[in-house]
């Protein structure tokens, strides 16, 4: 067997989609050992800087588009943006595997990155602080010119009714106070109009408060560009006031008085109320009030305060009385007050107060403007949308809110779904977490995200395409992969494994049905137990540990053992090797498939009472004799094929009680037989020159026609039928047969030798 110096556990029997799967346990297993190591960028961190980069990159496009717009140098911020993701690019390419990182290049290049980022939010708040200022300084115009006109309407409805009383001739002048007076409304509605304007442009992107507001129209209302604007205004009026269109409307108004006072209508209301008014004046208490009356108004009449104001009315009014085509209509009933125009109502004043007791309805309001420096305060404001101009905050009717930059300082969301980039907190609390959007795949039918945090505080992970489903959770303790084959036919592969504090834990098997859901029953084939009390623990007929090897085929050159502890060599496998802790040889089992490797013991061997020893020595430690047999202990003694034999005593087993067919034998034949052997001397042609000469029979096993005399019957054959050699056993008692013979002859001899001596000695 090849050398191997590291192992590989494959756990599964799915080919190259268990390996997949094994692969993505390693990988998540790997990422959750290098959360801990600063000089590795995670894959949890990976995954959430690219969605941070994703928002980074959307926030500089409409920042740098922003800018650009307003003529502001965006080169700074594009060049550090471009070091950053330069530099972050190689590092987020991979997202499943850790990296190393230099902390302290990352930190420069996103030190550098928020420092131009903040110069260039900087530039753009202070050109939208002009802008702001500018719709402050129109806001705070338009409040005045409200109040003001505001203010000499009151002033001449009260002249008007004072008049009334006095003689019926002033309902002509009370309808002019009053015509100039809607005039002056009119006006207040237009720059109203502008006013509203700006506010819906404001809350494209402000963050004032109403008192902040209120702060900047005062300090504005005040200063000199206010009086150069009022000036202008009043200039404006007088030439609306004097042109033709003006004239034209006047007379169509006094036209549509006469045609209304001529009627025998007003006449007989007129007689009607001349009546009323009779019966009231005459009255007793009438005279009283009258008198009240009179007296409260000679005291304000008479005093200095009065003369001045009633100057300033009239300036006013002559003022605004001479302009033209402002006032479209003025209605005012028991309970109802309109002010229309089809132009623009401006209300002006250095404070506009809307005193009602419910609430104040404007179908549409639009500020075109900033306001810098002011507050919008209210106790309720409902909208169906609010959204900045920048798009940088949007509430949409259904509540859902969009923000590309919100700090949520204190207070709770309850049930939110968040899209962001980069959330920043010491503690985020919330029931479920969801990373992405829901995974785009058929399969995909329990609507999983790529990642999600479930209310009972376990993280998972899940994939799906057209093959396979996966889930890594972390959850009570522990880390569970998951893998679903969506490919089967009445069986779907199902491989779940588990880390936990008692060890590793995987089993294979399968579902009857598609498992999308990962919780289907399955039927379990085999499974692999890691822990500390167990060691490795293997079930099943696909459970194996496989020893790669590491040469240059590896995966093919090691050994496999399957969960009964057999070994298994490998197609390109050449031993299995047992060495001690210094490398050195104990025993090695050739194991290849062509069966050239041989096994080799390099130790004393002890095979129950057989010993085999490395100084040449094969013994029997009971003491009893080794036996050489066919088979078992039951079959038939062997042959045995050696060299020289030293022995210090040769028995042959020759008892009657293992023979059959036992014949006394005729000597002289087998002398005869023994007489026929042709003898040889010889050297074997292995002999070296220091080799002694041989004797003994020859088996010719060259020549057809033999050359060398050999009985048959001494020759030994295997059970094949080939020649082997001389049988020694049978050619020995052949040769004992030999001497009994010759010394029967010798007998005789000394016989005949005995009866000569008598004769010769008679």
């Amino acid at each position: 067997m090849a050398e191997s110096n590291a192992t590989q556990v494959i756990l599964t029997d799915d080919g190259i989609k268990i390996i997949k799967a094994q692969n993505t346990a390693d990988n998540a297993a790997g990422g959750v050992t290098n959360l801990n190591d600063p000089n590795l960028m995670n894959v949890i961190e990976k995954q959430n800087n690219i969605v941070q980069f994703a928002g980074l990159t959307s926030q500089l496009n409409v920042l740098v588009q922003n800018a650009k717009d307003e003529g502001i140098d965006t080169v700074a911020v594009t060049t550090a943006y471009n070091n950053l993701n330069k530099f972050m690019a190689d590092i987020l390419a991979d997202p499943n595997h850790a990296s190393d990182i230099d902390r302290a290049r990352y930190k420069k290049y996103q030190d550098d990155y928020n420092e131009e980022l903040a110069k260039l939010q900087n530039a753009l708040q202070n050109n939208t602080n002009d802008k702001f200022t500018s719709a402050a300084s129109a806001l705070s115009q338009a409040a005045s010119t409200a109040n003001v006109a505001k203010s000499a309407a009151d002033s001449t409805y009260a002249y008007a009714n004072s008049e009334i009383a006095v003689q019926s001739t002033a309902t002509a002048k009370a309808q002019s106070a009053a015509d100039s007076a809607f005039s002056q409304a009119v006006t207040a509605i237009d720059t109203g109009n502008t006013t509203s304007q700006a506010v819906t442009a404001l809350k494209g992107g402000s963050t004032l408060t109403i008192a902040q507001l209120g702060n900047g129209l005062a300090s504005k209302v005040s200063n000199s560009e206010y009086a150069s604007y009022k000036e202008q205004t009043a200039s404006q009026i007088g030439e609306m006031v004097t042109d033709g269109a003006f004239s034209a409307y006047q007379q169509t108004t006094k036209d549509l008085i006469s045609s209304k006072v001529a009627t025998s209508d007003f006449s007989s209301y007129k007689d009607e109320t001349a009546k009323a008014i009779s019966s009231k004046v005459k009255s007793s208490d009438f005279n009283t009030y009258k008198e009240q009356t009179a007296g409260m108004i000679s005291s304000k009449v008479s005093n200095g305060d009065f003369s001045t104001y009633k100057t300033q009315t009239a300036n006013d009014i002559n003022l605004r009385v001479e302009k033209k085509g402002l006032i479209a209509e003025i209605n005012m009933q028991a309970g109802n007050t309109l002010i229309s125009t089809s132009g623009q109502l401006t209300l002006s004043g250095k404070n506009i107060l809307l005193d009602s007791d419910d609430p104040v309805i404007m179908k549409s309001a639009n500020i075109d403007r900033l306001l810098v420096g002011k507050q919008l305060k209210a106790a309720d404001i409902e909208a169906n949308t609010f959204s900045t101009n920048n798009g940088t905050f949007t509430v949409k009717q259904d509540g859902s809110v969009t923000a590309k930059n919100m700090t949520l300082n204190g207070g709770k969301l309850y049930s939110p779904t968040i899209n962001a980039g980069t959330i920043n907190g010491s503690t985020i609390n919330g029931t479920t977490f969801h990373g992405g959007d829901i995974i785009n795949n058929a399969n995909n039918t329990a609507k999983y995200y790529p990642m999600t945090i479930t209310p009972d505080g376990a993280y998972k992970s899940t994939y799906f395409d057209s093959a396979v489903g996966l889930q890594s959770s972390v959850e009570s303790g522990a880390i569970n992969y998951k893998y679903r084959s969506m490919i089967g036919n009445g069986q779907y592969l199902a491989y779940d494994s588990v880390i936990n504090g008692q060890g590793f834990e995987s089993h294979s098997g399968y579902t009857s049905t598609k498992d999308a859901t990962f919780s289907n029953t399955e039927t379990i084939t085999g499974y692999v137990n890691v822990t500390p009390s167990t060691g490795i623990y293997l079930y099943g007929p696909t459970q194996k540990i496989n020893f790669a090897g590491n040469a240059d085929n590896i995966g093919s050159n090691g050994v496999t053992m399957d969960a009964y502890g057999n070994i298994y060599a490998q197609s390109n496998s050449a031993y299995w090797r047992i060495r001690d802790i210094n490398g050195n040889e104990v025993a090695n089992f050739g194991i290849d498939t062509a069966n050239t490797r041989a096994i080799s013991l390099y130790r004393d061997t002890k095979i129950g009472n057989l010993f085999l020893g490395v100084g040449h020595t094969i013994g029997m430690l009971d003491s009893s004799p080794l036996y050489f047999k066919k088979g078992d202990s039951r079959g038939r003694m062997l042959g045995l094929y050696a060299g020289a034999i030293h022995y210090e005593n040769l028995i042959k087993s020759s008892l009657l009680s293992v023979k059959r067919d036992v014949k006394k034998v005729d000597t002289a034949y087998w002398a005869q037989l023994v007489n026929s052997i042709d003898l040889a001397t010889y050297q074997y042609k292995t002999d070296d020159n220091t080799s002694h000469i041989r004797l003994s029979s020859i088996v010719d096993d060259v020549n057809d026609t033999k050359q060398w005399q050999l009985p048959d019957v001494f020759v030994s054959r295997d059970e094949d039928g080939k020649l082997c050699g001389v049988d020694d056993s049978v050619l020995l008692n052949a040769t004992l047969a030999t001497v009994q013979e010759q010394q029967k002859e010798i007998d005789k001899l000394n016989g005949h030798l005995l009866e000569l001596e008598v004769k010769l000695n008679g």
